[in-house]
């Protein structure tokens, strides 16, 4: 009897036990994975957002390395005139050397020799040795002062084919970085959108994110609501005040990301700062890190919609915070202008600036 007894006791125990673990596996290491998919995402979302602004400083480097290369290419050109031009001069000079002498004398001799030979006597000979002299050192002096220049414009004209050489180098060099910087980012692209698969699945479990944004939705769209109508225009007389700025904000919500874009239709993350900005009269830099040095610096338990906040240090991403403990943001290549929760783990500070 006690056999049985112990028996159907160890029995029990061991079902309660296996029980407790099949309920509590499936919930904790869903949880977990969910949390291990969202930082991998989150990981590699923030690797491509720092390609992105690789991508635009190396754009912006080839299109300065254009610029140079056709003002260069421009004054090679100037120069080369220039130097036909001081080539024309002294053949002009030298073409010039007898017929001086026949303007002092006007008497038909077209050399010197011979000016010299119709001396009528000794004072006669030795005042047209003379004058002979200096016409021939101020020849001389004016065809050595144009070599000089000439030489002076071919030393340049080598100094400018030498910068343009360089540049053309430089603009090879920048064009391999760029196509290799977006090779990368395709590729963490494609990881990013796989995780995303994984993402939905699992987030079905966990609403919080999902509230969290929603909240944020609700707030901007009351704000909208609220505030004078501003529309999608590049300019206004609005005050620049945290609901006006989030209002005008919200106004490019489903927006595509373009790198390189300055809106209305395409924006990069600084892009779309710098024209939500300047619709107040308000002039940003264009690139996230410089727009970390603007304004004031604001801690995040006093952070205010209109806010810039920024992540990476120096900055490689840069948004706008709506309140809720969410921002609103042009994310990354293939996404748009949507409002995200002010959880990333490179979050960097904020700046205020109105």
């Amino acid at each position: 009897m006690k056999k049985k007894m112990l028996s159907a006791i160890i029995a029990l125990t061991l079902a309660v036990s296996t029980s407790g673990m099949a309920l509590a596996a499936p919930a904790n290491s869903g949880s977990t994975s969910l949390k291990q998919v969202q930082n991998q995402r989150q990981e590699l979302e923030i690797k491509v957002e720092k390609l992105d602004s690789q991508i635009i400083a190396v754009m912006k480097q080839i299109d300065d390395n254009k610029g140079n290369i056709d003002k260069i290419g421009k004054e090679i050109r100037k120069t080369q005139e220039e130097l036909g031009k001081a080539e024309d001069n002294i053949k002009g000079q030298q073409n010039l050397f007898s017929k001086r002498v026949r303007a002092m004398y006007i008497n038909g001799v077209d050399s010197y020799l011979n000016v010299v030979l119709e001396a009528d006597d000794l004072g006669d000979l030795i005042s047209r040795v003379e004058n002979v002299k200096k016409v021939v050192n101020y020849d001389n002096n004016i065809v050595n002062d144009l070599k000089s220049k000439k030489a002076a414009i071919s030393d340049r004209k080598q100094e400018l084919n030498n910068q343009n050489n360089k540049l053309l180098s430089l603009k090879k060099d920048n064009e391999s970085k760029l196509s290799k910087l977006n090779i990368d980012k395709s590729n963490q692209t494609k990881l990013i959108s796989d995780l995303k698969d994984k993402e939905k699945i699992l987030a079905l479990r966990d609403t919080t994110t999902t509230n969290l944004v929603t909240s944020a939705q609700s707030r901007v769209q009351q704000v909208r609501d609220a505030a004078p109508r501003i529309s999608r225009g590049t300019s206004s007389a609005t005050a620049a005040s945290s609901d006006s700025i989030v209002a005008y904000a919200s106004n490019f919500l489903g927006t595509p990301y373009q790198w390189g874009g300055n809106g209305p239709n395409s924006f990069d993350c600084s892009g779309f700062t710098s024209y939500v900005y300047s619709h107040f009269g308000i002039g940003l830099p264009r690139i996230a890190s410089d727009q970390q040095g603007v304004g004031t610096s604001v801690s995040r338990d006093q952070l205010q919609p209109g806010d810039l906040v920024f992540f990476g240090s120096p900055a490689t991403h840069v948004g706008i915070y709506v309140g809720n403990n969410c921002y609103i943001h042009a994310p990354r290549t293939g996404d748009v202008v949507k409002i995200s929760p002010l959880n990333r783990s490179d979050y960097s500070g904020a700046r205020r600036v109105r």
